[in-house]
């Protein structure tokens, strides 16, 4: 009789960790910001979470909270759902996980979102030695400057979010702070827009408004147009010469045919 009430105390209560056992380990949730995670003063973001279809809930947790952000449950008929922030103000940026809550627990968080503002203060300005307009291989230097004391600038450039630059600024007898990017052997992939903007160290996700736009115009080199034309040119000279070479072996297989006709008429 005790071994009998002994299993079946077993299977009553621990019918839910068996469950989660036999459920595997739950899906860890991604997170992404629309329409990024920089974010312009006074405007309008979605944090999106994105995890199971078993979750019940999602969760948003903002580093330095002890409670969750805010939760939501999850959209009708998807595996995710949306957090959103209607006017983007500094309280708002930060970083942010989010997980859910299911019948098997709790998932693991996410990764890290980091959301940033803009527009926060002045605009720097934003110049280029020695010009605008250079050829490829050529090395240039972008100043970013304030009378602000930003502690850091960074440099962007737009549309291409894997070219960005981040440095202290180093503060000018004319009382101004700046920050030199040298952007050394520049290639035609640096052609475009670049912005800068600044902010304190101790407020990592609060920018300043950017900077006026910089067109950046890096040609090809003189030498390497050289060489382009150079390769075709020698390209063509062998496509010729491989055409030449068949065309004088069929004249000869046809002059030798002849030849051999020649000679067994003759016979």
């Amino acid at each position: 009789m005790i071994p009998i009430l002994g299993v079946l105390l077993y299977l009553g209560l621990t019918e839910e960790q068996r469950t989660a056992v036999l459920a595997g380990p739950l899906t860890k949730p991604i997170i992404w910001a629309e329409p990024g995670s920089v974010i312009a003063k006074n405007t309008s973001v979605n944090i999106w979470c994105q995890g199971s279809w078993e979750a019940k809930e999602y969760l948003l947790y903002k580093e330095g909270s002890v409670d969750p952000w805010d939760r939501k449950i999850p959209m009708e008929t998807r595996n995710k759902t949306m957090f959103y922030i209607e006017h983007m103000e500094t309280i708002y940026t930060g970083l942010y996980k989010c997980y859910y809550n299911s019948s098997a627990g709790l998932s693991d968080y996410s990764s890290t979102l980091e959301l940033t503002i803009t527009g926060a203060y002045k605009k720097p300005s934003l110049s280029v030695w020695p010009h605008f307009a250079v050829t490829s291989g050529e090395h240039i230097i972008m100043q970013c400057s304030s009378l602000l004391g930003f502690g850091r600038f960074i440099l962007i450039q737009e549309g291409k979010s894997d070219l960005s630059w981040t440095m202290d600024s180093q503060k000018y007898v004319n009382q101004s702070f700046q920050s030199l990017f040298l952007l050394g052997s520049v290639t035609p992939k640096h052609n475009g827009t670049f912005r800068c903007y600044g902010y304190f160290k101790n407020l990592p996700q609060v920018w300043s408004k950017s900077s006026d736009p910089l067109d950046l115009l890096v040609s090809e080199a003189p030498a390497l147009q050289h060489q382009t034309h150079t390769v075709e040119d020698l390209t063509r000279m062998a496509m010729a010469a491989l055409v030449l070479v068949i065309l004088v072996i069929v004249l000869l297989e046809a002059w030798f045919s002849k030849r051999v006709e020649q000679d067994a008429t003759r016979k």
